[in-house]
Order: structure tokens, then sequence, then C-alpha cells
């Protein structure tokens, strides 16, 4: 159902009840605060309760737990000392009462217009009259937590909830479309996942979600900056690919559904069922229709005017941005833009899958972008410039770092394509970017994409900012180095805001490279044995150990310009007592007993010692 339409309709039969019988128990009427009640559903052992006090800490809300007001406020009891001596009939009837009473009439609540969040019972749903209250409800969240994991949790849970008299796994499949029908929207949690930080902290960004869209806000903002493209071929795979971007922890989706088969009109079909999931899973979406003649490796071929229509109804339909190449503003402006009233913003986007143009090159095309080009497609100064090249050297890659540093405080997607312009990627967040793109395994849209989840696990771009410290590793190949996970697992055991990012140099110089950089980024970096002597050369300085070995094995910016080679002690043995090593030189102190924990635990995760 579409979010709020059942919500509108509860809230006017409420007022007519009113009119009719004025001596009834007043109903709060009020179309905000009846939206301030998130109400979360799943099954017994789901983390509701849990979740729920995350959402509401983060909504600065009460938490109302029904199971607990219902011992507390009304049995007097425990829940199963009430199901032994009444039944169950009777304690769904009750706990369908407090249900009306708390999400219609505002009751048990401190103070009602402050809002809260209402944890339910597993089996509220199973009772018709309560199951109708949730379907007039809106925002709902059904936390929908693996199964499996639900029964190991019930297996030692003990006495103290009253037996289901059916196995769980029955339960859950006679409740599933229950759960469907009366949520708005749905926290998944995969099979085994027992990270409840990184749970807690995508549960709290989708109550976010779901509270400020539900009280109808204008450009939802995306969780963390990591877009995931879905780039599936049938639209089940699309839908899948969705939920598990989501599990994983993106911030938003990009559906190019050019990739979809069927032409437009499968497009056509697919859009209201694919923008449907992601709002569902607090995603933004990206819509994006490429044509073969902006990326050779794109899904459409064919006219324009239709493909282009198909973007505008995605707008209608709610995507959050749409992708439109710099080449067809003008037919896009030809058929009316973005339609009227949508909150949809526009992506005006170049690709080159050829080369990195020069500085004054991308300068002059940033500037027609966001000017001319915008101007043309009727853009407003929400629209995004976004440019992707593909770069054949470092040097090259690294120009788009200063592009998006120019570019600071405007919507802007910056990135060099390729291996060489990974880095470029992950530190997007860190000069400002809007977002920028990692995939599911193996599902690439474009070359040099990472995984997301390593996006957000290793590299944290959820956290990263202007604040944030960059430490490189500079050598060929980097992808198969461990330091960049084992530094970056002691810098978040550390609390320190700072981030070791692998940098490809290739076709260029260490010293060329380093000039290319945006001035001052590294705060010091690893140089693996490849690149070392070419390093030393580079550097304006070097420590007496380098000298001797005729090698850096780091280089740290030096004051007034250039770097300073270091050379790391004799005699480290395995990939922690470097990453130690390097740890320690970078933060000027010793090594705390946490981050080498953290160190050997991400270690170990690899295979590596």
């Amino acid at each position: 159902r579409p979010p709020g339409t059942g919500a509108a309709l509860w809230r006017q039969l409420g007022r007519v009840c009113c009119q009719l019988c004025p001596d009834t128990e007043p109903t709060i009427q009020d179309a905000d605060l009846q939206l301030k009640r998130l109400v979360l559903v799943g099954m017994r052992a789901a983390g509701k309760s849990t979740l729920g006090r995350v959402a509401a800490t983060r909504l600065g809300v009460q938490f109302v737990d029904l199971d607990e007001v219902l011992e507390q406020e009304v049995f007097g009891c425990k829940i199963n000392a009430f199901v032994d001596k009444h039944g169950w009939a009777k304690f769904r009837e009750a706990e369908a009462r407090l249900l009306e009473d708390v999400v219609v009439r505002g009751l048990f609540i401190s103070d009602p217009r402050s809002g809260c969040v209402v944890a339910t019972g597993g089996g509220v749903i199973e009772t018709p009259s309560a199951l109708s209250v949730l379907k007039a409800h809106t925002p709902v969240i059904w936390i929908d937590r693996h199964i499996d994991d639900i029964i190991r949790c019930l297996e030692g849970v003990g006495s103290y909830r009253p037996g289901l008299g059916t196995p769980p796994r029955e339960i859950y499949a006679k409740r599933r479309p229950l759960y469907e029908q009366c949520s708005d929207f749905v926290f998944t949690m995969r099979c085994g996942d027992d990270n409840w930080l990184f749970l807690e902290k995508r549960f709290a960004d989708l109550a976010a979600w779901a509270d400020r869209s539900a009280a109808g806000c204008r450009g939802l903002e995306a969780a963390n900056p990591v877009c995931v493209p879905i780039v599936a071929a049938s639209l089940q795979a699309a839908l899948d690919d969705v939920a598990e971007a989501a599990i994983e922890g993106a911030g938003l989706v990009e559906l190019r559904v050019d990739k979809l088969t069927g032409g437009v009109e499968a497009v056509l079909e697919a859009l209201p069922k694919l923008l449907r999931k992601t709002h569902s899973l607090g995603l933004p979406a990206v819509v994006t229709f490429r044509p073969t003649w902006e990326d050779p490796n794109a899904g459409y071929i064919g006219d324009e005017t239709p493909r282009l229509q198909a973007l505008r109804r995605a707008a209608e339909l709610g995507a959050a941005f749409i992708d439109v190449e710099r080449a067809a503003v003008q037919r896009w402006a030809g058929i009316g833009g973005l339609p009227k009233g949508s909150k949809a913003r526009l992506i005006i986007s170049s690709h080159n899958f050829t080369e990195v143009l020069d500085l004054s090159s991308l300068r002059a095309l940033v500037a027609e972008m966001r000017g001319s080009d915008a101007k043309i497609a009727g853009a407003g100064p929400e629209s995004v410039v976004k440019i992707a090249q593909m770069a054949q050297s470092s040097a090259d890659a690294a120009r788009m770092l200063t592009v998006l540093r120019e570019q600071a405080g405007q919507p802007t997607v910056a990135l060099a394509m390729g291996e060489a312009g990974v880095f470029t990627r992950i530190l997007a967040p860190h000069f400002g970017a809007i977002f920028s793109f990692g995939c599911l395994s193996g599902r690439a849209s474009a070359p040099g994409q990472p995984d997301a989840i390593e996006m957000l696990e290793v590299y944290r771009l959820g956290a990263m900012s202007g604040h944030t410290k960059v430490f490189a590793l500079l050598g060929d190949p980097v992808a198969g180095s461990g330091l960049p996970k084992l530094l970056n697992a002691g810098f978040a055991a550390d609390a320190w805001n700072a981030v070791f990012v692998g940098m490809l140099v290739r076709g260029c110089s260490v010293e060329e490279f380093l000039e290319a950089l945006p001035s001052g980024l590294i705060a010091g970096a690893a140089v693996l044995a490849s690149h070392s002597e070419a390093a030393l050369k580079a550097a304006a300085e070097h420590d007496a150990s380098s000298a001797r070995r005729a090698r850096a094995d780091a280089l740290l910016p030096k004051s007034g310009g250039g770097y300073v080679a270091r050379g790391l002690e004799d005699g480290l043995v395995g990939e922690v007592a470097e990453a130690s090593a390097y740890y320690e030189l970078f933060k000027g102190s010793p090594v705390p007993s946490i981050v080498r924990d953290a160190m050997m635990l991400a270690a170990a995760a690899q295979g590596r010692a």
C-alpha cells in the first residue's frame, strides 16, 4: 500500500466517529502526531525490544513495549501466568485492545505529542482487529530476523515466555504474509548475523528514514554515501539484489534498469515494484537508463524519447535521483524534464571510457555541466554533476580528487574508473562527494568498483569526513596486501578518525603521483618493496635507516612541503608486526593492546599472521 494512505483513512474515520459519538474517549487526530508513532512487528526473539530502544534513542522519543505494559499496567502478572490461567484467546483480545489504545488513542504514552516507538508482540498480527489497526497505521516496520537464528534464540530463552505450542518455523510461515500486509518497511537480517552494533546502526537509520518518510519530508537523505548498483537482468533478481544491498548496509542503490531484459516495456513494468522495494528498505534510489552511446557496456539500444519518458515515470514513482547523460539534456528538456511536484533530484552525468582529461579540461567540463547544461535541463541548485573517466595512470586518477575538492559544497560525484582509480572511490566522501559506488560481490557496473561491504566495514565510509586523516599504501600491486584491513581495524578499535587506503602507483612515478594528489592529503604512507627505492628518491629528506637500506619503508609529510623517508626496524615478522610498526609511526605513540588485538583478529579473519 502507498505509505500514508491507510493512516489518512484511519484518521478520517476517527474524526467521523468522534462527531457521531462526542462522549467517546477522544482520539488524537493531528496527522503529524499519528505519524510519530513508529510501530515494530516481527516474530518473538526478532529483536524488536533491543532495536526499538535504539530507534527511540535515535529519534529522541519514548519507547513502549506492549508486553511490558500488559504485564505491569494491565495484567499485574507475567504473560505466561496470564496465559496459563486465561488462555491464548483472552491474551490476544487484551493485546489487541492495548495496541489500539496506544497507537490510535495515545494512551500509556507519557507525552503523546512527542511520539514514541512501539514494540508489539510477535503474534499480534493474528488477531483481525489488531491487524486492521496496523494496516491503517503508518509507519510500521517488520523486523525480519532469519528464522534459524530465532529458533536458536528461543531454545535458550527459559520459561518466562509461554510456549508457542507449534514449531517456530511453521508459525513464521503462517505469519509472514500478515507481516508483509501490515508493514511499510522491512528490516531484514541474514542468517547468523550477530554483529549487533552494525545491526543497531542499520536499524536506527531505517527508523529515521521511516519517520521522515511518513512525515512527508522532502529530499530523504541516504544513511551513508555507499551507492550499490543493481545490474540484474530479471526483475526478481533485481529485487533480491536490492534486499542484499540493504543487508550489507548500503546507503542508497542505483537501479540500472537498462540491464533489465525486455526493453522499455519491461522497465515500465518493473519500476513500481523496484521503487516500492527500495522505499520499504529505507534506500533512496538513483534510476539510470543508460544507452550504449554513452557506455559501451550499457544495455539500452533504441529511441531516446521512450527511454527518457521512462526516467520521468521513475521520478513520478518516487526515485530520489534521475541520471540523465549530458548529451541528452536537450532532449530531456524537450519532453518536460522532471515532472512537476517530483521530489527527485537530477544527476547530469558524463562518462569517458578512454582517458581522464587534464585538469583544466575537467574544470571546464564541470563548469559547463553545472552552468549551461543544468540551465537547459531545468535543473535547480540541488542537481548533481557526475563525472566518471577511465584512468590510464594513477596520476590521472588523482586529478579527480582535485575536482572534488574544488567543488566542495556543491553536489558532485567525480571518480576515476579502472584499477588505478579504486582509491578515488574510497576517498570520494572525504572530499564531500554526495555518494560513491560500491558493488555487491561480482556485480560491478563499471571497472574498479570495490565491494560495498568492504567500503563500509573496512574503510568505514559511513563515518568518513573531511576531518578524516588519510594514510596510504603505495606500490604495485596493492590489492593483495593485508595491511589496509589490519590498520583500519586498529584505527576503529582506537576510535581514531583515520583511514588507510591502498593507492596503486602505475603508469607514473611515485613523485608524479604524489604531486598529482590534492595538497596535504596524505598524512603518511607505507611503501611496498616494489616502489621503496623510487619513494626514497622522491623524498626531500631521509632518516638513517632508509639511507642505510637505500629504500623508504614509509613517507611522512615534511613541514613546508615534501616528504621524509623513514625506515622500519629490522626483524619484523608477519603482517601484524608490520602493521603495528606503521601504526606506531603514524600515531607517534606505542600501539595500545586493544589495537593490537583488533589487528590480530583482522589477520586471523584473513588467514594471515
